[in-house]
């Protein structure tokens, strides 16, 4: 907080030692903050106390607390007002409300204002207070706490009448609040210094809850060997050539599914803490933003490339040339951030895991129905196949099966052709071509009909005019539905940059309205 708060130009590292010793910290300096009932981390005491000092780093001239104490037992309720007394007798000027406080905490108060029905009762120090309920005829009994005393007291109209009566005379008065310390502080950070911060404040984040990152490295490595096991080594025939569309949507498909859920589970929890510091005007949302999405991009690479190098082998896809492996990875580390992006899309909006659940089946199927693998899309109907256009799947789905039957040139395959016929001892090991066919998948004649790659997504639906983008070599048309999935990604996070700004203006309105 104090690097996002306060300028270069400051000894940050001073400013927080001393509210540290301050407000009693010192022994909870390097410990976790933790979640109460998750996990383990400082005492009630002790958040309630960071939370002031998260607003002192800035050294506020006045500082709102409402209902300070709330939670917390008497001796942590007291200590916690003593140090606050402390901060506002070095000059910040405090206003507070209380629950319940004890007689030696309402005592702590400098003054004390007491409302009914929404009117001004009475406005001064306890003595004044006491002084006054004895004016007005209700003593406080010797040995009753005087807050407790007054608020059962002013529930009755009359006697809340009758203290306004006999309070001191209000003066009216123009009121300089004090500074602080009487130093000026440098607040002037840019905004690509808070950025800095949050990505620094993210990795930490990221590293301290290694359980998540784990279960996600166990997910990846998971449905990686179940996708090798299950594809293990197809082979070049037209079986094969179905199954390995097959392979290509499941390891597509996951890699969806894991960016989109992890953020989901991930945002929920972060969406309260950008909010708060937002709307205190800590960073912008686009700093938050821009961070977040650096960190979970790399995430998302990394058990994308884990799901890929495991698999890839496994399953025997194309490996003519070293640029089929790295596009496959390309791919789907692309497809993994996207659905991160949808992910990010539904949490910010829903601020609900249970909403964020029940949307995402509704996300995730037109992706899944739309892509070409349950219909070919030239055979989709209106208005589906204009719809298949912007999903992100049929992108990478094709992206995927285009590069896997991207095949180097065979000049003795282009000579035979479909006309190379089993025949005899002939078996596919004595195919010129990169794929053969069993003999119960010859047609008429002991042809095979998938015997090069073109033929190949021809049988899948992918050759023609109709596909779309379709370049004049399968390289190119790799490229292009790569650059249509990143462009999709692109906007993707976008949309996710302006669902997050307008969460923050509907908050920022509503605290507006609030404090009019």
């Amino acid at each position: 907080m104090a690097e996002l708060r306060l300028g270069g130009s400051v000894d940050r590292k001073a400013i927080v030692d001393k509210l540290l010793d301050r407000l009693s910290l010192n022994k909870a300096a390097d410990t976790v903050v933790g979640e109460p009932g998750v996990s383990s981390g400082m005492s009630g005491g002790e958040r309630k106390r960071l939370n002031v000092g998260l607003s002192l780093v800035s050294n506020p001239d006045l500082l709102f607390l409402d209902e300070p104490t709330s939670g917390l037992d008497a001796k942590k309720a007291r200590l916690l007002v003593e140090d606050l007394r402390a901060v506002a007798d070095d000059g910040v000027t405090i206003i507070s409300t209380i629950h319940q406080p004890s007689e030696e905490v309402f005592r702590l108060f400098t003054k004390v204002m007491l409302l009914s029905q929404g009117e001004l009762v009475f406005l001064g120090s306890v003595p004044e207070l006491l002084e006054t309920l004895s004016a007005a005829g209700f003593p406080c009994p010797n040995g009753l706490n005087p807050a407790d005393f007054v608020v059962e007291q002013l529930d009755k109209p009359e006697v809340a009448a009758a203290i306004a009566a006999k309070r001191p005379a209000l003066t009216r008065r123009a009121v300089t609040v004090s500074q602080a310390t009487g130093d000026s502080v440098d607040r002037r950070v840019s905004e690509m210094s808070k950025m800095w911060t949050l990505l620094r404040r993210n990795i930490a984040c990221t590293k301290r809850e290694p359980m998540l990152t784990k279960i996600r490295f166990i997910q990846s490595v998971g449905i990686a060997l179940v996708c090798g096991f299950l594809f293990f080594q197809l082979d070049l025939n037209l079986l094969g050539v179905k199954s390995r569309s097959g392979a290509i949507f499941m390891l597509a498909l996951t890699q969806m599914l894991f960016g989109l859920l992890g953020t989901l589970n991930v945002f929920i929890g972060e969406r309260p803490v950008f909010l708060r510091e937002t709307l205190d005007r800590c960073y912008s949302p686009a700093s938050f933003y821009c961070a977040r999405v650096i960190v979970d991009t790399v995430v998302q690479s990394v058990f994308g490339s884990v799901v890929v190098a495991i698999s890839y082998f496994m399953v025997g896809f194309n490996s003519d040339s070293v640029s089929n492996f790295l596009v496959a990875v390309a791919v789907l580390v692309v497809m993994s951030n996207c659905g991160s992006s949808v992910g990010f899309v539904m949490s910010a909006r829903t601020g609900n895991i249970n909403a964020a659940l029940a949307l995402a089946p509704m996300a995730i199927m037109p992706q899944v129905l739309l892509s070409g693998f349950m219909i070919d899309t030239t055979s989709m109907v209106p208005p589906f196949n204009g719809l298949s256009f912007a999903t992100f799947f049929r992108y990478a789905y094709q992206a995927l099966l285009f590069n896997e039957f991207n095949c180097g040139e065979r000049p003795a395959c282009d000579a035979a052709g479909s006309d190379w016929i089993m025949q005899g001892d002939k078996s596919c090991d004595d195919s010129p071509c990169k794929y053969c066919c069993d003999a119960a998948e010859l047609v008429a004649g002991g042809i095979c009909p998938v015997t090069t790659c073109q033929e190949a997504l021809a049988s899948l639906g992918l050759a023609g005019s109709e596909v779309w983008p379709l370049a004049d070599t399968e390289s190119e048309t790799v490229l292009h539905n790569v650059l249509m999935l990143c462009a999709l990604m692109v906007v993707l996070r976008t949309l996710g940059y302006i669902v997050l700004v307008r969460v923050f203006r509907s908050a920022d309105r509503a605290t507006r309205m609030i404090k009019k």
